[in-house]
């Protein structure tokens, strides 16, 4: 989860640096808005999937609303939607990709490893996935035909729209990551590189069953691949609490009692968190 925040961060940043500095002839507008399209749902996705995981985590602390974890959830709501939910946006992803790659087909070259631990080959998974949905998408499409083409895309291929589009998410992401190894300070490079390995193979992990029917992977990878996810977490376990400090985020961001003085805020009986301390002393105490 927490490879897949960075990762997801790290593509958020580069796209709003594109919708920021865009060509100003407009040129680039209609590529930059379909990554638009493709980023939002996948990071407020994600940001309700943290606040869950974090809220069960912290037990009957996590419901508490001085906590704050309904505030955020509330957030990640706001941001799943769209005309509806995200899944709207998914499927202009979907159409502007098949559109591009109907005019420029990508050929990939199958690096020379299959090692699951190659980040190269981890990499090559990620493309090729993304290239073979879109060329099933784009041949059921054109198989529909013009009189078929609403009922088709609307009501029979909608699974395999979203995810042709998340395929194409994750590529960006991952490219993205690739692209700020290149450019890190080189003593955060060997952290961030295992962070990197993590995140392909939780996107490996997440979509195996995929990998295994279309033939891209065999079913013995798939042990290897769970117990490569495992041996990542467990490198990155120790490191865990630096890497979310990484982020910046202060006290007064946080100013919630879990996340600080939480001993401190159980000392006196607040009631359920409805009273301050200062007015338990004056409405109960008399103090």
């Amino acid at each position: 989860l927490l490879a897949r925040i960075i990762a997801t961060n790290l593509g958020l940043d580069y796209v709003k640096d594109r919708w920021a500095f865009q060509a100003k002839d407009g040129s680039e507008h209609k590529e930059v808005v379909t990554m638009c399209c493709a980023i939002k749902p996948m990071a407020s996705w994600l940001l309700e999937e943290t606040v869950s995981v974090c809220r069960e985590r912290c037990g009957g602390q996590g419901y508490l609303s001085c906590n704050r974890f309904g505030t955020f959830l509330g957030l990640a709501h706001a941001a799943m939607t769209a005309e509806g939910d995200n899944s709207v946006l998914m499927q202009k992803v979907a159409k502007e990709r098949l559109g591009i790659l109907a005019k420029q087909p990508i050929q990939l070259q199958k690096p020379s490893s299959t090692d699951l631990k190659d980040t190269d080959y981890l990499m090559y998974l990620l493309q090729a996935r993304e290239v073979n949905l879109f060329k099933e998408l784009g041949t059921k499409m054109h198989k529909a035909g013009r009189a078929g083409t609403y009922s088709t895309w609307m009501f029979e291929e909608s699974d395999l729209i979203q995810h042709a589009s998340k395929s194409f998410a994750d590529r960006l992401i991952a490219e993205r990551f690739a692209e700020t190894l290149k450019t890190c300070d080189s003593d955060l490079k060997p952290v961030l590189s295992t962070v990197f390995d993590l995140y392909l193979t939780s996107v490996l992990e997440k979509n195996l069953g995929w990998f295994v029917i279309s033939g891209i992977l065999e079913p013995g990878d798939v042990g290897r691949v769970r117990a490569q996810a495992a041996d990542l977490c467990a490198q990155l376990g120790p490191q865990s609490l630096s890497l979310c400090e990484s982020f910046g985020i202060t006290d007064t961001m946080l100013s919630a009692p879990i996340a600080l003085d939480w001993v401190g805020y159980n000392t006196y009986d607040n009631q359920g968190e409805i009273m301050s301390e200062e007015e338990w002393n004056k409405t109960v105490r008399n103090v």
